[in-house]
């Protein structure tokens, strides 16, 4: 990787990021009798870049697995409930590797982060930033891992945010130049993670619509079959099967290698 474009670096894996939920912490569901959901949800689908031409016909097998013809674009909450097992049976079987983190927010209610102020870091939604950090630890560390098996070198991996009102990709690379600059410096402020750095580049953090790529449409499916088990108060009773659909697809960590 050292002799590539500085401009255009070069990688091996993409990370589509999607959310379900929002970062309100003001009032939050399950405190308060008005608010923002009580859980946010960030996902993240991971694959070679070999398979980013077949995304699209990953969604058309899906919209055909819900056995409507009248469905032009998939949107995983839209769907009734068998076509939501049909299209999370689907994705197990795809060549990716799935990261969620979920986080109930009640314990956080009117929370602010003082290192953020006291850095006087430019993030306008600090929470964000760092869910996708807790995220980008294992992902990175999975990429890594299995470049060195697959290169036997380190490969970088592509970010894609999902759009959202409130991200800045600048915000969010100065953010983590930031936390980089800890790292080198042998002073996280939370210490017990940390991300793999060589798997990154300032360059290839970037962000999209949903309606634009396949691969955030996977994102959603992730974030909204886990989140419909264990939201109860705006997703309806709780219901896990279309999380349990995606376990063959989902990380697993021992000190050695994700499988």
């Amino acid at each position: 990787m050292a002799d590539d474009d500085p401009y255009n670096p070069d990688y091996e894996y993409i990370a589509y990021i999607d959310e379900s939920g929002d970062t309100g912490l003001t009032n939050v569901l399950g405190v308060d009798v008005h608010g923002s959901p009580e859980w946010f949800t960030l996902s993240v689908v991971v694959i070679h870049k070999s398979e980013e031409p077949n995304l699209d016909g990953w969604i058309g097998a899906m919209l055909a697995a819900t056995k409507s013809h009248q469905l032009k674009d998939l949107h995983f909450t839209k769907l009734p409930h068998k076509a939501r097992l049909a299209v999370t049976e689907y994705l197990a079987t795809r060549p990716i590797m799935c990261f969620v983190v979920c986080s109930n927010k009640k314990n956080m209610r009117r929370y602010t982060n003082p290192r953020v102020q006291a850095a006087m870091m430019p993030v306008v939604d600090w929470y964000y930033c760092w869910i996708t950090r807790v995220a980008l630890e294992r992902v990175t560390h999975f990429v890594w891992r299995r470049s060195v098996q697959r290169y036997r070198a380190p490969r970088r991996v592509k970010i894609v945010f999902s759009e959202r009102s409130q991200l800045r990709v600048g915000q969010i690379s100065a953010y983590y130049h930031w936390i980089s600059q800890q790292s080198r410096n042998d002073n996280l402020y939370l210490p017990w993670g940390d991300l793999e750095w060589e798997t990154m580049h300032q360059l290839l953090l970037t962000k999209d619509f949903h309606k634009n790529l396949s691969g955030l449409k996977l994102s959603d499916t992730l974030a909204s079959a886990f989140n419909a088990a264990y939201d109860n108060k705006q997703s309806g009773p709780c219901t896990p099967e279309y999380a349990k659909n995606l376990l063959p697809v989902m990380a697993r960590y021992n000190p050695t290698v994700y499988v």
